[in-house]
């Protein structure tokens, strides 16, 4: 997979967390990963179409995904509900948004799917792009896990 369709989420990751969630998103690394795989706890999917397509995957812990809707949401979440479930895929959409503009002014424009979100984990899915990168960023709510799976489409 080329650079050019990951690093696109790099810095909308960081920004969107920062101005939703109001705390500092570290990045922690980045990996292959293989297309076969086996969900988190909690997994929001966004699909893209476009001059590239593909998939993208934001995985969080169950402890991971309640903090996060937690301050979202602007109050405590004791269990994952719809509206804590909405507020993990709406984080996820505008990460993948920002980074589809992102994508666009590379000379790649796509569009996203809305988030579809897995719970509980174990789930197993097969990628059929060419290849996935995994991003890990840390931050005082958890650890998410960004798995980027983007091609160029071929010409039609």
């Amino acid at each position: 997979m080329k650079e050019a369709f990951v690093n696109p989420f790099l810095a909308p990751a960081v920004t969107v967390w920062g101005k939703e969630l109001r705390r500092p998103l570290t990045f922690a690394g980045v990996q292959a990963s293989s297309k076969q795989h086996t969900t988190q706890d909690v997994t929001a999917v966004i699909g893209v179409t476009g001059r590239v397509r593909g998939t993208v995957l934001y995985e969080f812990s169950h402890e991971t995904a309640k903090a996060i809707a937690a301050a979202m949401i602007g109050e405590p979440v004791p269990e994952l509900d719809a509206l804590s479930m909405s507020a993990l895929g709406e984080l996820a959409n505008m990460i993948t948004g920002n980074a589809a503009t992102l994508l666009e002014q590379a000379g790649y424009p796509c569009d996203i799917s809305p988030p579809l979100i897995i719970a509980p984990k174990g789930a197993a899915l097969t990628l059929t792009s060419t290849a996935q990168l995994q991003v890990v960023f840390t931050s005082d709510l958890g650890t998410v896990t960004i798995r980027v799976g983007l091609a160029e489409a071929s010409a039609e």
